[in-house]
């Protein structure tokens, strides 16, 4: 249980360091004060320019994929318990990448260091999370986000539609091609995107009452 438990340790505290609340600093801003308020990477490119915004992003997505391709591997000497079955590793990422989203939604180094629990929405952590072990699954949720961005100007539409294809690819891929797929890779697919719809309920109270503002609006935010 000490393997598990430093594995979520260490992935939820990667996942807690607050990229875009750090570059707001720098900057002298207080992102939690400015544009929409959130602490994500869309906050950051419309507060402070397009590389800051691109470089928090980026910050964002390797937490993430760090977590599930590097942190998960650890193994302390009581290694991992066999009640996970023949699936350990499997689940071993997504509950590594499940700590590190967790972490970047409620950051307990933000609560220390700036003073409020408050993170991102989740969605560039758990896109380098999905990399990180189905990537067709989510290179085709990206496609479906750019799509969707570009025909509608919408970010949080496009962040809850392209999570919400996720657990349809890999059913194509087990079923259309014969591809394996471990079960817990699956199933993360299929909560996963009911916690982006929870980090993005008022865009999407505000995309059902048509009040949610198009990107280069303000209130939209992908990460």
């Amino acid at each position: 249980m000490l393997t598990l438990f430093t594995i979520f340790a260490v992935s939820y505290l990667l996942g807690s360091i607050p990229n875009s609340v750090i570059a707001g600093r720098v900057r002298g801003v207080d992102l939690h004060k400015m544009g929409s308020g959130n602490a994500g990477a869309t906050n950051v490119f419309r507060t402070l320019g397009k590389g800051a915004g691109a470089l928090v992003f980026i910050g964002d997505v390797l937490k993430g994929l760090l977590a599930t391709v590097v942190v998960s591997e650890l193994r302390l000497s009581d290694g991992l318990p066999g009640w996970l079955g023949p699936d350990a590793d499997a689940w071993v990422k997504v509950m590594a990448g499940s700590a590190a989203i967790l972490g970047h939604v409620y950051t307990a180094i933000g609560r220390y260091f700036y003073g409020t629990f408050r993170g991102g929405k989740g969605v560039a952590t758990g896109t380098g999370v999905l990399l990180g072990f189905i990537p067709i699954a989510i290179g085709i949720a990206m496609i479906i986000f750019s799509v969707v961005v570009y025909t509608t100007r919408f970010v949080s539409l496009g962040s809850v539609l392209a999570t919400l294809s996720l657990p349809f690819s890999l059913l194509i891929q087990r079923d259309v091609f014969g591809w394996d797929i471990p079960g817990p890779m699956f199933g993360f697919t299929l909560v996963i995107p009911l916690f982006i719809l929870y980090t993005h309920r008022a865009n999407v109270k505000r995309l059902l009452t048509g009040t949610e503002r198009r990107i280069g609006g303000g209130d939209e935010d992908r990460n």
